[in-house]
């Protein structure tokens, strides 16, 4: 038994790949590769998310070819959590999406709560089964999209970049949870991962895509990593005024059951800024708070200026989300690019970012790491006195993840303030004048929106029946 395939080709941008690989129940193996060299076109591949399938070859689970199975004996085959969380979901809550998981495979429904109540305390997400993904941070949500994928029980999971939303704490966390349950139910699992570091103990054998695949152990792909590291250009970064140009007094952050409480800070002009901590500690919140888009307590000062006076503060600031799917704009890659730079800025800029014959395509179509670099390179020509910058290096190689921080480093030279939200540490320590850890400023506090225990049970039964109603 395995999930197995010999000698299957795929096209990626008009390039031919051809792979042959075997993944038994109960063991993990990697890929490691430059972003958009076909690692995610690969996986829906194996999940049967391509109609056509291999161009040629032969693909097979457990002695069975993908087209003879079933949509349901496909979800019990093989799970794929996605690179962008926010593509997995089809319900509004966690919970939600477990239940149209459940009722997918016909499982009855008075299991389904004890089945919900296990994937959901797995991932360690309880207090999040009725919260609206809206509200939920990135890595809760890949811990949520992980939850789905355990509950439906399949005996081969794909994991792409499951750890780049997450700290390192909770990566080692979920990872030995996986190990848990891999020993259990001799879960095969294969994964795409950049961050080598987190799976050192973990992940023995990988595929390396370069000109074609190839196989490679740990210790010769970690040398190869470190070799990549030493290569990169020296950072020499310094901020460029004295100006004091974003402040805080007294500020505080609700955050559910806890804030985020600073001392007075003061954040100079043409400074890189690194804002790191763990998964839903309110990094991303907090650049929603200095959007005015989130509610929050105290002061905060743009230029000297009380940022609730601004007009409208995305005048004066630039927000490049987690989700670059949320800010594209336009029809092509090179129209969403030259919305703030001149022509042939923007061709240099397609080149630098390995984008150049992608001009004329949707910025939909791109893989998950090319749409983050266009959107960072789509806004750093705006002049703006703020930008703030939401896990822009997250399923990147070591090289693109480099110069993307490049890019920013060169906007702060402008005068303009940047703030970037990572759990990228070692990356932020080479390119940031300072950084502000949200661990070290949390403060518990009593969530005002905790329910008592019946009334989470007559709110489940509620959403419940209603759900099967719809």
């Amino acid at each position: 038994m395995s999930l197995s395939v010999k000698n299957g080709s795929f096209l990626v941008d008009q390039k031919r790949l051809e792979l042959t690989l075997s993944l038994a129940p109960g063991e993990t193996k990697g890929i490691y590769g430059a972003s958009g060299t076909g690692k995610s076109t690969l996986f829906h591949l194996l999940a049967g998310l391509n109609e056509k399938g291999f161009d040629g070859g032969t693909y097979t689970i457990d002695g069975q070819t993908m087209n003879q199975l079933s949509i349901r004996e496909r979800s019990t085959s093989v799970s794929l959590l996605f690179q962008n969380p926010d593509m997995q979901f089809c319900m509004a809550t966690p919970r939600e999406e477990l239940l149209f998981c459940l009722e997918n495979q016909c499982i009855p429904q008075k299991d389904m709560p004890n089945k919900v109540a296990e994937a959901l305390a797995f991932c360690e997400i309880t207090h999040l089964a009725d919260q609206p993904f809206t509200t939920l941070s990135g890595g809760e949500k890949q811990l949520a999209a992980l939850a789905c994928c355990l509950i439906l029980k399949s005996r081969y999971l794909l994991l792409d970049e499951p750890f780049a939303n997450l700290d390192s704490d909770t990566s080692q966390k979920v990872i030995r949870k996986l190990q848990q349950i891999q020993h259990k139910n001799a879960l095969g699992i294969l994964l795409i991962d950049h961050q080598i570091k987190e799976t050192a103990n973990w992940v023995d054998e990988w595929l390396l895509i370069e000109e074609e695949f190839r196989t490679i152990n740990q210790a010769a792909l970690r040398q190869l990593d470190q070799h990549l590291r030493k290569s990169l250009p020296l950072v020499n970064i310094k901020s460029t005024s004295n100006e004091k140009r974003l402040s805080f007094q007294n500020f505080r952050l609700p955050i559910r059951n806890h804030e985020i409480v600073f001392p007075d800070l003061a954040f100079d002009k043409g400074s890189l800024i690194g804002i790191t901590g763990r998964s839903g500690s309110g990094k991303s919140s907090f650049l929603k708070a200095i959007l005015q888009q989130q509610a929050y307590k105290g002061d905060i000062f743009l230029a000297g200026k009380p940022i609730k006076k601004y007009p409208s503060p995305f005048r004066s600031i630039s927000w490049i989300m987690q989700n670059p799917q949320d800010q594209f704009l336009a029809a092509t890659v090179a129209q969403e690019l030259s919305q703030g730079s001149a022509p042939t800025e923007s061709d240099k800029l397609l080149e630098k970012l390995r984008l150049q014959n992608k001009s004329a395509q949707s910025p939909f179509l791109l893989s998950q790491g090319q749409q983050r670099r266009l959107a960072v390179a789509s806004l750093l020509q705006r002049p703006v006195d703020l930008l703030l910058v939401d896990e822009p290096t997250y399923g990147q190689d070591v090289t693109q993840a480099w110069q993307i921080m490049e890019l920013l480093a060169a906007k702060a030279t402008t005068g303009t303030l940047v703030l970037i939200v990572s759990h990228d540490v070692l990356l932020l320590q080479q390119f940031c004048s300072q950084i502000i850890d949200f661990n070290c400023y949390q403060k518990e506090v009593a969530d005002a929106y905790t329910q008592s225990h019946s009334q989470v049970i007559r709110h489940f039964r509620t959403r419940l029946s209603g759900f099967f109603s719809k």
